[in-house]
C-alpha cells in the first residue's frame, strides 16, 4: 500500500475520523488504520442484521402483548386531536418521555394516513427500552401482564416487576451499542463485543426461538478473524 493510496484514503474519510483507528493500541500503522476501519465496518455490517432482528421483533411482541390483554384500549391514540389536553388529564397509557416521542412521530406523520403498523416503525428503540425501564405505575401494571407473552422463553428469576428492569438495562446497553453502530462509530475494539453479541442473541431467544435460530443460521461473527486474516491480504495485495 503506497503512501499516495492511503493520503487519499485519509482526504475521503477524513484525518481525525480515520486516526480512530489509527491510534488503536498506540499503533501509527497506515495499513493497520485502513484495516481496523474495513473490520469495524464489517462488524457493523453483521450487527446490523442480529439489531434489525431484535429491534423489530421487540417492538412487534410489545404492541401485539398489549393489543392482547388491552383489546379495547387504542396504544397510540389514533385519533386524540389535542395530545396536550389528553397527557393533563392521564388519560393515556405513556409516561412524559414516551409521550412526547409519541407525538413526535405522529406530528411527523400527520399529513399520511396513519396508522398503527406506521407509527410502530417510526418509533425509535428508544421508546421501547423506556417502556421497560420506566418505573410509571401504568407501564407497572401493564409488564405484569405482558411480560410473559413479549418474552415468553424468559425465565422469572424474581418478580415480573424485578425481573423487567433486568430486561430493560440489557438491551438499554445493546441500544447504546446500536446507537454507535448507525452513527457509523468504532466498535471493533470494543472489550466487550463478543458479550453485546451474546445478549443480543439471548434476548432474541426471550422474545422468539425461531427469530434467535434465524439470526444464529446467518451469523457471522465468528468468522471475525477470518475476515481480520483476509482484508490483511487484500491490502497487501493492492
Amino acid at each position: 500500500m503506497t503512501q499516495q493510496f492511503y493520503n487519499n484514503i485519509e482526504t475521503s474519510i477524513s484525518a481525525s475520523r480515520l486516526s480512530t483507528y489509527k491510534n488503536n493500541g498506540g499503533s501509527n500503522d497506515n495499513k493497520l488504520a485502513i484495516a481496523n476501519y474495513i473490520l469495524n465496518a464489517k462488524i457493523s455490517e453483521n450487527f446490523y442484521f442480529l439489531l434489525q432482528n431484535l429491534e423489530v421483533s421487540l417492538r412487534n411482541a410489545i404492541y401485539n402483548g398489549f393489543k392482547k390483554h388491552y383489546p379495547s384500549h387504542d396504544f397510540f391514540y389514533l385519533h386524540e386531536t389535542n395530545s396536550h389536553e389528553r397527557y393533563l388529564a392521564k388519560k393515556e397509557k405513556h409516561s412524559r418521555e414516551c409521550w412526547k416521542m409519541l407525538c413526535g412521530v405522529k406530528y411527523k406523520l400527520r399529513h399520511n394516513n396513519i396508522h398503527d403498523g406506521k407509527i410502530i416503525a417510526e418509533l425509535n428503540f428508544g421508546f421501547w427500552t423506556e417502556l421497560l425501564l420506566s418505573k410509571e405505575r401504568n407501564y407497572t401494571n401493564m409488564w405484569r401482564k405482558i411480560f410473559s407473552d413479549v418474552f415468553p422463553n424468559c425465565p422469572i428469576a424474581h418478580s415480573v416487576d424485578s425481573d423487567k428492569v433486568i430486561v430493560g438495562n440489557t438491551i438499554d446497553l445493546i441500544r447504546k451499542f446500536r446507537n454507535r453502530i448507525f452513527h457509523y462509530e468504532p466498535v471493533f475494539n470494543q472489550p466487550n463485543l463478543e458479550q453485546i453479541h451474546n445478549d443480543i442473541l439471548t434476548v432474541l431467544g426471550w422474545i422468539s426461538s425461531d427469530m434467535q435460530e434465524l439470526s444464529i443460521l446467518f451469523d457471522e461473527f465468528p468468522l471475525i478473524e477470518e475476515k481480520k486474516q483476509f482484508i490483511v491480504q487484500q491490502l497487501e495485495s493492492n
